[in-house]
């Protein structure tokens, strides 16, 4: 069938061994079609070929045609493994300088050359002129460059220039002569709003050191989809979660380190509804465990071989157990598991194999590569074949995958498997299985735990599993942590489903002392007409910012859906699915559970929750309530909450009254509690402002760029 109008997303996630893409339909979000090729790092248009091959599959598969496509992004790794491989370019860092000030500059700006991973750098090499003999410098290097090559070649250049973040004209002038003599170049004003020059020129140096490869990864990839006829809606996941532009990745490829991990992230959220709880994405080599608190995930400062950039990533645990960890032994017990796994190693899972092939199979321990320790469990047959006995191989001895799971193999064979390591240990071959799943499963619930202890979330919690091996080590992580556990849809590819339902993102930082009114509504102002450029639906923007009075920073967030896929009315839930959904989240009775605001885009629900005191005595009665958008996703939950209505005919006074309520007054000042501003659909917090003042003039802007908005709501912790 043809669809007859155009409403297929298509997400792609490059991995380290296989591309997986998916369609999915952009109004009931409904699986159309998934495919899978072998990653192609080797060929002449690198991974750019594979995109092309699986794109080029989903439209063979016949449901959709390529004017159908309103939306296609994909995750890379393509950053990250260029500077954890060391594959980066020398970079000439040209700090414009001049006075007093300048000695203090050039000692900022000497960073040498960068470390970005173990026995890995970038090399750097400096050169200063003021800034009225900057053009000429400049000019005399690059004729110099081109006649000896003397920096090598596929140089990248950075222009620095203290406070060009206060008039970035000088600085943008000189790297726009540096782009226009035909090398890569990055203005530090462009990555960073920020003061703190040397983290800013670093944050830089790393950023122009990965253009020339990014570079031509966006060209070959742009290209890859113009033969589809796709380039127009081409985009790049960040590694907040969001995506940009491909035309956006020749700038900043910065912003696409570990993005493969935040699609999945994405999915978690978009796809699933997760609302609060850990999701654990199991691949067959690695595991990434991430939290998710109000449908959001965290957030924690980007460093590069110990350096911190300016850059802010999702917050991504990533341990080396995982599908096709392999098992280790020592003193005839299960040791551990990974991390070297299958795939790595080259040897394929035995539980994957025919019960013949593994005729007179024997275990032994080996080192699978050079380098690694020689207490691994190799299975080898009296046919000469060797495999590998993992993760994956325990699950299917103990039967505690369901039959079509994405890791079932051969029972048969992963019993084999053990009963062999049984005869190698003399422990039972089905206490063997058990323990490697405990080791798998503790490794993952600690990481969790130790999120838990970092983010102190206060709703319920649960575990959702994506990938191809979150079947075998999520469940009985979840078990561990005494949580309910959920199987993701399509868990193999929710990385791919993540990529292609991915929102628009942007992050503007700033350096303000004492900010104002003004500032706020400047950055903010800045936000939207940022989020508008890059093709987001001026009605899906919403955009929050924060005070951060002690390192003076000023720092909006944005986020919308790209405008051809803003409208996707057939799946909007109904009031029951609603309530159904805020139920859950507030883990109360369905009769318990109460409507108190809506709008056409969000829904507000509380409930009464009695806690009892010690020994049944006393006790309070909490107010829990939760956010519920259109779509039955849980925006925010709050386990004691006040909620204020409003109207925009009392607009003023209703917010005024709102946030004296949630305003307290100490010795040190006005405390505000944690805040939030309801409507729309969108879910604001005011709180990050700080200031009560702020908060209200905020508030205000928002709901009047919103005219056809009559009503609104404010909740607060109690």
């Amino acid at each position: 069938m043809t669809l007859d109008s155009p409403t297929v997303r298509i997400g792609i996630d490059v991995g380290g061994t296989f591309t997986h893409a998916v369609a999915v339909d952009n109004r009931s979000l409904t699986m159309l079609a998934k495919v899978c090729r072998p990653t192609t790092h080797n060929s002449k248009n690198g991974v750019a070929e594979g995109i092309w091959q699986c794109l080029d599959d989903l439209l063979a598969v016949g449901v959709f045609k390529a004017e159908d496509v309103v939306f296609v992004a994909h995750s890379t790794t393509q950053a990250t493994n260029a500077l954890l491989e060391g594959d980066v370019a020398p970079v000439t860092l040209i700090g414009m300088v001049e006075g007093v000030s300048g000695a203090q500059a050039k000692r900022e700006l000497s960073l040498g050359d960068v470390e970005i991973a173990a026995g890995r750098k970038i090399p750097v090499k400096n050169l200063f002129f003021s800034p009225s003999e900057a053009a000429q410098g400049i000019r005399a290097h690059l004729d110099e460059l081109r006649n000896s090559n003397a920096h090598g070649a596929g140089a990248s250049f950075v222009v620095a220039e203290p406070f060009s973040v206060d008039d970035p004209e000088r600085e943008k002038r000189a790297a726009e002569a540096i782009a226009d003599a035909g090398f890569p170049v990055t203005a530090s004003s462009e990555v960073s709003g920020l003061y703190g020059l040397r983290a800013r020129a670093r944050t830089s140096v790393v950023n122009a050191s990965i253009l020339p490869k990014m570079t031509d990864v966006a060209d070959k990839t742009k290209e890859a989809a113009s033969k589809l006829g796709l380039a127009p809606v081409l985009m790049i996941m960040r590694s907040d979660g969001g995506v940009m532009a491909v035309d956006n990745m020749r700038r900043s490829p910065i912003l696409t380190i570990l993005s493969g991990p935040a699609a999945g992230v994405s999915a978690a959220i978009l796809y699933e509804k997760m609302a609060n709880g850990y999701f654990v994405e199991v691949g067959g080599t690695s595991t990434d465990i991430s939290i998710i608190i109000d449908g959001k995930p965290q957030r924690k400062q980007a460093a590069v071989g110990g350096n911190i950039l300016y850059l802010k990533t999702l917050d991504v645990r990533t341990i080396g157990v995982a599908g096709g960890s392999m098992l280790r032994v020592s003193g005839g017990k299960i040791k551990d598991v990974g991390p070297r796994s299958a795939h790595i190693a080259g040897l394929p899972y035995a539980c994957f194999a025919a019960p013949e092939d593994l005729a007179g199979a024997k275990a032994k321990l080996a080192a699978p590569r050079d380098g690694d320790p020689g207490d691994y469990a190799v299975i080898e047959t009296n046919a000469g074949g060797s495999f590998a006995i993992t993760a994956t191989c325990a699950a299917n001895a103990l039967g505690t995958l369901a039959d079509g799971d994405y890791s079932s193999g051969s029972k048969e064979s992963a019993k084999i498997a053990f009963e062999a390591l049984s005869a190698l240990t003399g422990r039972p071959a089905e206490a063997l299985a058990r323990d490697a799943l405990d080791i798998a499963a503790l490794r993952i619930s600690s990481v969790c735990e130790k999120l838990g202890e970092e983010y102190k979330p206060a709703a319920a919690m649960s575990v959702i599993g994506g990938g191809g091996g979150a079947s075998v080590v999520a469940p009985p992580a979840a078990d561990k942590l005494r949580l309910p556990y959920r199987h993701a849809k399509d868990a193999e590819v929710i990385s791919a489903v993540g990529a292609a339902m991915a929102m628009l993102k942007n992050v503007i930082e700033k350096s303000v002392v004492d900010a104002t009114d003004d500032d706020v509504a400047a950055i903010r102002a800045e936000m939207h007409a940022a989020m508008i450029g890059s093709g987001a639906d001026p009605d899906s923007i919403e955009i929050e910012v924060e005070i951060d009075k002690q390192r003076n920073t000023l720092r909006a967030s944005g986020s919308g859906s790209a405008s051809l896929v803003a409208s996707r009315g057939s799946d909007k839930i109904n009031l029951e699915e609603a309530k159904r959904a805020a139920t859950a989240a507030l883990g109360a009775e369905n009769s318990d559970v109460s409507l108190i605001y809506e709008d056409s885009a969000s829904r507000v629900f509380s409930a009464k929750n009695r806690k009892k005191g010690i020994f049944g005595l006393g006790g309070k009665t909490l107010t829990p309530a939760v956010v519920v958008d259109m779509y039955g996703l849980a925006r925010l939950t709050i386990p004691d909450a006040f909620i204020v209505l409003g109207a925009r005919s009392n607009m003023a006074q209703d917010l005024s009254d709102a946030i004296s309520r949630a305003t307290t007054f100490g010795d040190g000042g006005a405390i505000v509690k944690q805040t939030y501003l309801v409507f729309a659909g969108k879910v604001i917090e005011l709180s990050k402002l700080g200031d009560p003042e702020k908060m209200k003039s905020f508030a205000e802007m928002e709901i009047s760029a919103f005219p056809g908005i009559d009503t609104f709501c404010v909740i607060f912790k109690k």
